[in-house]
């Protein structure tokens, strides 16, 4: 049943992501999809996104960055526009969006709105809050990649609370702006999607399997390099590399020629199969520089299977006991780190720290967030 405001109304939460439903590359989209299924238990919710989806998505036009992302890569006009914009689809997605969710969002009057897809859906927030008065929530996924240059951007749109993933981002963030609410919250996952029970993936290839899941792209941080590299010191096992970007071909080309055609496959699913894609293998890893979280760990516990990963702080926390964190720059390392994961038995270990992490939790965590704020307008 939905929480009711003072006036007796029910109240309005706007969740925003206009990719939602359209690719499920990102932790942003899955996430803003997970909230709003999570939050409709206690609220009158909209998903505002690209493509129906789950049980409380509103479809509105525009042209979300999935769609954008083929003419971008490969037309003349999109060359330059890689070259005026650093993310030329999000340019494209926020451009699109801003009237079209504006104007429902006007009909609609939200209480609060939660926009998921970076500065597009907090300049349409910010909007919002000046004519009705929304209380604007917002999650910080970049963290204090690049010395929080995006966070320092969009703190411009001036949310009434902020949400970052750990503890020492808030005091950077509390440094930064002293009077800028803010609360950690990590990310969820979903345990009823993500288990060890279900269909799996026969996979023709050598040894145990290890799985690695990210964006092919050799700008970001991502760093899927560094697994294959490590990977062709691990003999006794295969790869598994679960993805899709602007650098795929190179990345192929990489993984044949360290692994070779009976150790390594490269491979896109769909956001329905990365359920039996995690429960098939025996291993995870990501070597990603500076993951402001990183989702795919948990589903990966989720999935009963143990992890490799950087030694950081946030990875620490996210692993816990179930498995491993080395120095993913030596390969050396990074190898001896998967070889140990691939004999060790883990037992129960990955599902109990997935536990920690259940989105049913985590939604509670927010919901305080926006009685609190909800509260304090009306008090």
């Amino acid at each position: 049943m939905s929480e009711l405001s003072e006036q007796g109304k029910r109240i309005k939460i706007a969740v925003i992501h206009p990719e939602c439903g359209i690719s499920w590359n990102g932790g942003s989209q899955i996430s803003a999809y997970e909230m709003a299924e999570h939050l409709a238990a206690h609220y009158d919710v909209e998903l505002l996104c690209g493509k129906k989806v789950g049980t409380v998505s509103v479809v509105l036009p525009c042209i979300p960055r999935g769609r954008s992302a083929n003419w971008l890569a490969n037309s003349y006009i999109g060359g330059i526009f890689r070259k005026m914009f650093g993310y030329p689809g999000m340019v494209i997605e926020a451009a699109t969006s801003f009237f079209p969710y504006l104007f429902h969002l006007l009909k609609s009057k939200p209480d609060v709105v939660y926009p998921n897809n970076d500065y597009g859906g907090l300049a349409i927030a910010w909007v919002l809050k000046r004519l009705i008065g929304s209380k604007i929530l917002y999650t910080e996924r970049a963290g204090l990649l690049s010395d929080g240059h995006v966070l320092k951007r969009n703190m411009k749109f001036k949310p009434d609370h902020l949400v970052v993933f750990n503890e020492d981002t808030v005091q950077t963030v509390k440094g930064w702006y002293p009077n800028q609410a803010v609360s950690a919250i990590p990310n969820g996952v979903d345990l009823s999607r993500f288990s060890t029970q279900g269909n799996t993936f026969d996979f023709k290839l050598s040894g145990k399997i290890v799985l690695c899941v990210g964006t092919l792209n050799r700008k970001n941080h991502k760093r899927m390099e560094l697994v294959i590299k490590a990977m062709a010191n691990v003999p006794q096992a295969s790869l598994v590399l679960c993805g899709d970007g602007v650098d795929k071909d190179y990345y192929i080309a990489l993984g044949l020629e360290l692994l070779g055609e009976d150790r390594f496959i490269q491979m896109s699913l769909s956001f329905d199969e990365m359920p039996k894609l995690y429960r098939s293998v025996d291993l995870f890893t990501l070597p990603s520089a500076n993951e402001p979280f990183g989702r795919v760990y948990l589903e990966a516990l989720a999935s009963g299977t143990p992890v490799v990963a950087p030694d950081d702080a946030m990875r620490r926390t996210i692993i816990g006991e179930a498995g491993i964190v080395c120095d993913v720059e030596n390969p050396e390392h990074y190898a001896q780190a998967l070889k140990t994961a691939l004999v060790t038995d883990w037992q129960q270990k990955p599902l109990a720290q997935a536990s920690k992490f259940s989105w049913a939790a985590v939604a509670l965590q927010y919901k305080e967030i926006i009685d609190k704020s909800l509260m304090n307008k009306n008090s």
